[in-house]
């Protein structure tokens, strides 16, 4: 497979128009780097509109198979040089903002989808690392030095075939990923059925501080100054990154404390929920997840050991549908926390055992369903890791 430089592979490098601010009467759409999925797809919600002259329209709309690079705006855990594949199926006109540049292939040397799917690959990889500088605190992409670097290029028959490969794979997995949103949505659903919002409480469910709950365990960190407070697989300590919106169990922890380490630390057991109680933003709190095993946990953590008359599961989803309710009560300042005292006073509602029960019966048949689903999405997903790189070797 031969290599070629990108730049040998576009017509033209068009760089993005930002305008002036206007409404979406007269005025036209123009695509962020905010409007970038993860997945390469472009997010058509929440555009903004400017007015921007009509020469500049003329000479800067998108059309169908332009790649949309990102070329500023990056941070140390967004690296820049992200793209998305421009696809327009809704015949207007659209323009991206000045932090991106557009990337238009030359259809007669290179399929659109495929140099989408190869800078894609590179940014995933961090090829894109080295073309990143620093100034006045933004990350940028230095763009023509990036177009300079080389990328494989097979015949237009072979491209083809890899990037309706790829497009597959990736198909398949957005729908794993929407049944696993079905999954939720079903059970969230259920819980609503059967015991209503649990913060108007139309029910008229008694309502209980978290304190009649079970026990409340605010995490710690055992002195870092001692080496030996910590080890590689003794027992888990927990952190709030462990503790992940769509999971409803912690996953793998990063750090393991040692024997020593536990003696000065706080654990809970198998049934306990997690709930992340300090963070830099309040979108952050509230977060929840099961523990399926017993583990330590760092002071950013509030966790419930339920009492015999709680339910796991049912305690799960209360604080899952609750969220808003749960940040509500953070404190307002810049570090949005809510202490042990706090937590232990919050309001929710307590439903008879035999009913929570019930509800985490079925909760309980859906989760077993679900792991299935990721399981197949974890494969899935390894397969298209897999796939693109033998592509790109010239392997597939």
């Amino acid at each position: 497979m031969k290599l070629v430089k990108i730049k040998d592979v576009i017509l033209n490098k068009i760089s993005g128009e930002w305008g002036e601010e206007a409404d979406e009467s007269n005025s036209t759409p123009v695509i962020r780097t905010a409007n970038f999925r993860n997945n390469g797809k472009v997010d058509f919600d929440n555009l903004v509109f400017r007015n921007i002259p009509t020469h500049k329209i003329n000479a800067k709309r998108l059309i169908d198979g332009d790649v949309i690079i990102e070329k500023s705006g990056g941070s140390p855990t967004q690296p820049v040089g992200r793209v998305v594949f421009f696809a327009n199926s809704f015949g207007k006109t659209f323009l991206c903002n000045n932090f991106t540049s557009i990337l238009r292939p030359d259809k007669e040397l290179v399929f659109p989808e495929f140099l989408f799917y190869v800078l894609f690959y590179n940014h995933k990889m961090g090829k894109t690392l080295r073309f990143q500088n620093k100034t006045t605190g933004i990350i940028n992409l230095q763009l023509d030095k990036y177009l300079e670097s080389e990328i494989p290029l097979p015949s237009l028959a072979e491209q083809i075939q890899i990037a309706t490969v790829l497009s597959k794979a990736e198909d398949l997995i957005a729908k794993r990923k929407e049944g696993i949103e079905l999954l939720d949505e079903f059970v969230k659903s259920t819980f609503l059925e059967m015991f209503g919002d649990p913060v108007r409480n139309e029910k008229g469910w008694d309502k209980k501080t978290l304190k009649s709950f079970g026990q409340i365990i605010t995490g710690n960190t055992p002195p870092r100054g001692d080496l030996e407070n910590y080890s590689d697989n003794f027992i888990e300590w927990i952190k709030t990154d462990n503790i992940i919106s769509s999971e409803t169990y912690i996953s793998k922890a990063s750090e393991y404390l040692s024997e020593k380490g536990l003696k000065k630390a706080r654990t809970v057991t198998v049934g306990a929920l997690l709930v992340a109680c300090i963070a830099g933003s309040v979108e952050s709190i509230g977060r929840s997840a099961i523990a399926d095993r017993t583990v330590s946990f760092n002071q950013q953590i509030n966790a419930i050991q339920p009492s015999n008359e709680v339910n796991s599961l049912f305690l799960y989803w209360l604080f899952k549908i609750s969220k808003y309710y749960i940040q509500n009560q953070a404190t307002k300042g810049m570090k949005k926390i809510l202490t042990k005292g706090i937590f232990e006073k919050i309001i929710m509602i307590k439903p008879p055992t035999k009913l929570q029960n019930q509800f985490a019966e079925i909760a309980n048949k859906v989760e077993v369903l679900k792991a299935k689903y990721q399981k197949s999405l974890e494969e899935l997903e390894n397969l298209y890791g897999s796939l693109s790189q033998r592509a790109f070797r010239g392997e597939l």
